[in-house]
């Protein structure tokens, strides 16, 4: 008996033998027991399409979804949300799995479809182009989304930036010295003169601040704060700049003089890459030329694909399938999630 006929019988409620005898049918043991659950459980089986959908009702956590691997021939079952089968289609199958098409039929490859690549492995096409060009000015225009990026580029670009190495010094000259008087503790009239001295020093470096300021167009504000003491009320407060407020506007604005640079940045992230999604004794390995933007260890891996190419994913269970990205393109692979 084909595995498939396991699940014609499961339909028909014809199974006449313990679930257990077929168990070489199952993908593992844990797609065997979920398929336990669910036959035992169930509220309504429906076929549909290429899968089987066990209905749990609404007061279990799940419901379930079998089918057959394309890649083994086994059954796996899949905990899925109540996903509102109204009509009994396998396009509402699909979507409550999580994805649109499998990679083997044939689409059109565009921004938002989600493409089962290879067992619970999914694709979403975030964003697709025709030309790298379009594909760079979404990313200019979104660097939110690029954060681990962006922020990788500004360090890199800041920190060979002759003035910003300067600027910084002062920054944290400023801080330590700022620091060092407030934290000093104030008892007696000597204690309250190094102060004075800490700020007279502190005092020099304000002009060329300033000066920086002035050339970014960037207000600095003051911060009045007094010196640590146990009377707190025979000192006036100490004016300083708001040091942290300038360096972040500094740092701002300098990235954004010299973001002209990011796309060659991005560039040169460009590198063949192996990526694995999923538990780290079965993981799909990805291989892909691209840059990765954005890791959740083992869940979710976010890539920039810059031109057409192929994909290979293996798996010690599934073993290689390829799949070919025909636009530059800004994806995720992710694990089809059950709840």
């Amino acid at each position: 008996m084909q595995c498939s006929d396991l699940l014609k019988l499961v339909v028909e409620g014809k199974i006449d033998k313990e679930i257990g005898a077929y168990y070489d049918c199952f993908l593992s043991l844990q797609h065997f027991l979920r398929f336990n659950v669910a036959l035992k459980l169930k509220r309504k089986v429906i076929k549909i399409g290429n899968y089987v959908y066990f209905d749990l009702d609404y007061d279990r956590p799940s419901s379930f979804i079998s089918g057959i691997d394309d890649t083994t021939g086994k059954i796996f079952t899949m905990p899925v949300r109540m996903c509102g089968i109204y009509y009994e289609t396998e396009e509402e199958i699909r979507k409550c799995m999580g994805f649109d098409y499998h990679y083997y039929e044939k689409f059109e490859y565009a921004t938002n479809v989600k493409i089962r690549i290879q067992g619970d492995l999914v694709m979403d096409v975030i964003r697709a182009y025709d030309k790298k060009e379009e594909l760079f000015k979404y990313i200019n225009e979104n660097k939110e989304n690029f954060r681990q990026l962006w922020e990788s580029f500004v360090r890199a670009e800041l920190g060979k930036n002759k003035e910003m190495q300067n600027a910084e010094v002062l920054i944290g000259t400023y801080q330590e010295l700022m620091d060092f008087a407030l934290n000093t503790r104030v008892y007696k009239e000597e204690d309250r003169k190094d102060v004075i001295k800490v700020v007279k020093l502190l005092r020099m470096l304000e002009n060329d601040i300033l000066t920086i300021a002035k050339k970014y167009g960037i207000e600095v504000h003051n911060l009045y704060e007094k010196p640590r003491s146990s009377e707190p009320e025979r000192y006036k407060c100490i004016r300083f700049l708001d040091i942290q407020e300038f360096a972040r506007k500094l740092r701002e604005k300098k990235a954004e003089e010299l973001s002209e640079n990011f796309d060659n940045f991005v560039l040169n992230q460009e590198n063949t890459v192996k990526i694995r999604i999923g538990h780290y004794t079965t993981p799909h390995e990805i291989s892909l030329t691209g840059v990765i933007t954005d890791v959740v260890e083992g869940r979710r891996v976010n890539a920039l694909i810059l031109s057409p190419q192929k994909i290979t994913v293996k798996h010690p269970e599934h073993g290689v399938n390829e799949f070919y990205v025909p636009k530059p393109s800004y994806v995720q692979f992710r694990l089809m999630e059950p709840f």
